[in-house]
C-alpha cells in the first residue's frame, strides 16, 4: 500500500492517501532530523573528550617538566656554590645562564586575606565614592573599574594592597588608614616556585621569554 502511493501520481490520490503520503514524508523528514541531531551530539562529544584529554595531557606532561626542570636548576645552583666552596645563599630566586640560554627560578609566598578584609574593602570604595565621584565621575568609574575584579562589583584585595603605596603619596589619612588594615588582614597561606626560560636573538641579543601561556601563542 505504502509503496504504490509513493509511485502514484498526486492528481489521482484520494484524500486519505494524500494525507497517508504526506504522513509519511513527515516521518521521514522526522527521522531525518532525529539522525542528523544524534550525529551532531555523539560528534561533539567525541570532539570535547577529545580535546579534554589532550589538554589534560599536555597539563601533566607542563607539570612534569616544570618540577624536573626546577629540581635539576636548584641542583645545578647548589653544585656552583660548592665549586667555589662557599654555603649555599639561601635566596628568592636565582639564574642560570649560558650565552643564549637563561633560566630563572623564583619563590613566591601565596596570600590569602582574612574574612575582615570585605570591611575594609568597602570602606575604600566608599571613600573613593565620597571624595571624586562628585568631583570628575569619568576618573571615578575609571579608578573603579581599575579595581574592580569582576562584573559584581567586588574588589581585589591584592590590587588593593598594590595601590597602598600611591595612597600614602596621596597623604589622605582616612584611605591610609583603611590601606593599613586591609594590609592587616593579609596572610600567607603557602609558596609556590616558579621557572622562566628565555632565550637570546641573535642580532638584537635581547633575552625573549618562551612562553607556555596559551593565551599568548
Amino acid at each position: 500500500m505504502e509503496a504504490s502511493i509513493m509511485n502514484k501520481p498526486a492528481s489521482e490520490m484520494s484524500v486519505d492517501e494524500l494525507l497517508a503520503l504526506a504522513n509519511q514524508k513527515q516521518e521521514a523528514e522526522l527521522k531525518q532530523a532525529k539522525q542528523r541531531k544524534d550525529a551532531y551530539f555523539a560528534d561533539k562529544n567525541n570532539f570535547l573528550n577529545d580535546v579534554v584529554s589532550k589538554y589534560q595531557e599536555v597539563q601533566d606532561i607542563l607539570k612534569s617538566l616544570k618540577k624536573e626542570a626546577i629540581t635539576h636548576a636548584e641542583n645545578f645552583n647548589r653544585l656552583m656554590y660548592e665549586i667555589e666552596n662557599k654555603a649555599v645563599k639561601d635566596a628568592k630566586s636565582f639564574k642560570l645562564e649560558n650565552e643564549t640560554v637563561r633560566l630563572m627560578v623564583e619563590e613566591k609566598e601565596l596570600f590569602s586575606f582574612t574574612d575582615e578584609a570585605i570591611v575594609h574593602i568597602n570602606s575604600i570604595r566608599d571613600i573613593f565614592r565620597k571624595k571624586f565621584e562628585g568631583r570628575n565621575k569619568a576618573f571615578y568609574n575609571l579608578l573603579d573599574g581599575i579595581l574592580m575584579k569582576n562584573s559584581k562589583g567586588e574588589y581585589d584585595p591584592k590590587l588593593l594592597t598594590k595601590a597602598r603605596k600611591q595612597v600614602k603619596e596621596i597623604g589622605d589619612e582616612e584611605l591610609i588608614s583603611e590601606f593599613d588594615k586591609l594590609t592587616d588582614c593579609q596572610k600567607v597561606v603557602g609558596s609556590a616556585k616558579y621557572i622562566r626560560v628565555y632565550t637570546k636573538d641573535a642580532e638584537t641579543k635581547k633575552w625573549n621569554d618562551i612562553t607556555l601561556n596559551f593565551s599568548s601563542l
